[in-house]
């Protein structure tokens, strides 16, 4: 899997480029008369070669490509090929190649597939794109190019409190303006001087900030009291208030929050370390 050369895939992407494209090659050695006779299948019953992708992080699942496997009986080389957005794909990657009936067998014995595309048999890679670490994918992107932000911005978060229900990684995006140097290479995963220390840490806050305080200002959010589903914006923030807040409730917070935002943004800067690490 690369953008140029071809490499073997790997089981972890960390750092990948959410704005690239994946594309992926593989070539499957398949059994055609092993997999006929053990699935009660006809000697000539017509098989299909599959790959699709599914990734939790964006909750999204897309077939990549499919052909038919050869009539004819012995072992046979299927190349499969296709390709994958970065923009569509979050946490982790799940490739899944299967052989399939291709067709309703005209007679199928008692235990043998009775409907075209039945999956004959199956195998699935993941492959891990974000460490355990990762609050959500960055993108470095010139802010000059278009209606991102003032173009002398460092960063700027994209998302949408109105879409809590959506999931966390696929709707979340930090974009920092690749004309800004000293931002971008604060983000470039290399060794951090204190310089980029200081700017990681000024990111942080004020990401955390937007959701926290765009979370507690939403009405929904705080009457369902954390009820989001797993990996999505709600549950993710909800989580992410608690470790902050141990022991309060989402009601009291956005109290605190309207009534007193200036002690409230004091005590949040404390809570997040601002500065001292």
């Amino acid at each position: 899997m690369s953008a140029d050369a071809a490499a073997p895939l790997p089981l972890a992407l960390p750092g990948l480029d959410y704005g690239s494209i994946l594309r992926l090659r593989r070539e499957v050695i398949i059994d055609a008369a092993g997999i006929r006779a053990d699935c009660g299948l006809a000697s000539d019953a017509p098989l299909l070669a599959a790959a699709s992708w599914s990734s939790p992080g964006t909750m999204l699942r897309r077939r990549l490509t499919s052909t038919p496997v050869s009539e004819e009986d012995g072992v046979c080389i299927v190349e499969l090929t296709g390709a994958i957005a970065g923009t569509d794909i979050s946490t982790s990657l799940h490739i899944d190649t299967a052989v399939l009936a291709a067709s309703r067998p005209a007679s199928p014995a008692p235990l043998s597939p009775r409907h075209a595309g039945a999956v004959l048999l199956q195998e699935r890679q993941t492959i891990q794109l974000d460490t355990p670490h990762s609050l959500f994918p960055i993108e470095v992107t010139d802010f000059s190019r278009g209606f991102w932000a003032n173009p002398e911005a460092g960063w700027r978060l994209s998302w949408n409190v109105c879409a809590l229900d959506q999931p966390f990684l696929g709707s979340v995006r930090l974009f920092v303006n690749a004309a800004h140097p000293r931002v971008v290479h604060a983000v470039s995963g290399e060794a951090p001087s204190a310089e980029a220390s200081a700017i990681r840490s000024a990111i942080y806050f004020d990401t955390a900030r937007a959701l926290v305080l765009g979370a507690l200002a939403n009405e929904d959010f705080v009457e369902r009291d954390g009820d989001y589903a797993e990996g999505s914006c709600g549950r993710i923030i909800y989580a992410m208030i608690q470790m902050l807040f141990p022991g309060d409730g989402a009601a009291g917070l956005a109290a605190a929050a309207g009534q007193r935002p200036d002690y409230f943004n004091t005590d949040l800067q404390a809570r997040l370390r601002l500065f001292w690490s």
